[in-house]
């Protein structure tokens, strides 16, 4: 009998929607379904003209979007990898969704945990409202730590925050990155 691991490349390429169609109660399996649906949803916000690709300059946005922190040299590998030969300066879903189940399944970057999460958005919420202004966000990634570009900065916020508030509800942010 073969592992569920060895069926990853097939339900890297399956669509979400019809893997759970088939009612199969596995945990590992569900978590797998949960994780390429999480890994899809995520890059189809990157994938503003809904063509299957995005810009490789997002990439390394796309990435931690999904709780995952490259280290630069890592990101250009990940770029190479998921780059067409010759190189266009798009990745196609199916090449970055490959790639990210292979990373994520392996856990070959640490991520942090929903708990971590959580207690790092509590502390930046002062008043305990349950969320965090865009804005200031928007402040504490262009100067704080590892500063993130305009670029990657534009695309967290179009990512996490809700349109319609203006703000960060970041137990809804920290599901969407730790579904799994």
């Amino acid at each position: 009998r073969q592992s569920v691991g060895a069926l990853v490349p097939l339900l890297a390429v399956m669509d979400p929607a019809k893997l759970a169609a088939y009612g199969d109660q596995d945990t590992e399996a569900i978590k797998k379904t949960k994780m390429i649906q999480s890994i899809k949803d995520t890059f189809d916000v990157f994938d503003k003209e809904a063509s299957g690709t995005v810009d490789v300059r997002e990439l390394g946005a796309l990435v931690r979007n999904l709780g995952v922190f490259p280290q630069k040299t890592d990101l250009e590998r990940m770029v190479e990898e998921c780059q067409d030969e010759p190189p266009t300066g798009f990745i196609r879903f199916e090449k970055f969704n490959t790639m990210m189940s292979r990373i994520l399944l392996a856990h070959q970057y640490p991520r942090d945990s929903e708990d971590t999460l959580l207690r790092a958005f509590r502390v930046l919420d002062t008043e305990g409202a349950g969320f965090i202004e865009a804005e200031k966000m928007r402040s504490l990634l262009a100067l704080k730590g590892d500063k993130f570009t305009q670029e990657e900065t534009d695309e967290f916020i179009a990512f996490a925050a809700d349109p319609a508030t203006g703000t960060i509800i970041y137990d809804e942010y920290v599901m969407q990155v730790c579904p799994f």
